[in-house]
């Protein structure tokens, strides 16, 4: 099967900038089908072609990002942030909304468009939620300590984490990191409960900390 969708490559490409981010090596091949919304057999055609194309590359454990995979994939994910943060800080969407929009935006938006986008949020006197501009800067729980006061801020793809809205994992809930575990998957405590949470989901988790 030919990869045809390339919504779907950039997805992926994303999914492994954002694991390497989070995890400091190769990417599982199941980490990659975890973190897409896609058929499995599509995602697996897209890495296939991506490695054919020299946008990925693969060892024994798994995916890594060449230079121009790195180049697409980071230009991916700011096109996200900067979507996100507009619909939801300068449009009022609501927090998951904005976030499923982002998805599908993020795709087709222009280079140029993106940057506009950036400067108007950034430009002082818009709104009175400018703090949102750095919010297209965050880190997912995946890089803050253990004992870190944290508070969401970003669920990306909210709509395909339905479960984490009824464990309380929502943007405005604070969490502290309770532990984080040798395979890469963290215990966060949400209203006096810990919950466990694998390195896929936790890297869709964005959090500023509370000061």
């Amino acid at each position: 099967m030919e990869c045809m969708n390339s919504s779907v490559r950039e997805d992926c490409l994303e999914a492994i900038l954002t694991l390497t981010q989070a995890n400091g090596g190769s990417v599982a091949a199941e980490g990659i089908l975890a973190a897409v919304d896609a058929d499995r057999a599509e995602v697996e055609a897209c890495l296939a072609g991506l490695v054919a194309d020299g946008a990925v590359r693969k060892d024994d454990r798994g995916y890594l990002l060449s230079t121009e995979g790195k180049r697409i994939a980071e230009a991916v994910l700011r096109k996200h942030r900067v979507l996100e943060c507009f619909l939801c800080e300068m449009l009022g969407m609501d927090t998951g909304a904005a976030s499923k929009e982002a998805c599908v935006l993020e795709h087709e938006i222009s280079d140029e468009a993106i940057d506009r986008l950036s400067r108007y949020i950034e430009r002082p006197g818009h709104g009175p939620r400018r703090h949102c501009a750095g919010r297209c800067r965050e880190h997912s729980l995946l890089e803050f300590a253990e004992g870190d006061l944290l508070e969401i801020t970003m669920i990306r793809c909210l709509s395909r984490n339905r479960r984490l809205i009824d464990l309380g994992l929502i943007p405005g809930e604070q969490i502290t990191i309770r532990r984080k575990l040798y395979n890469d998957a963290i215990v966060v405590r949400v209203k006096g409960a810990d919950i466990a949470l694998s390195p896929e989901i936790a890297s869709t988790i964005f959090a500023e900390p509370v000061r």
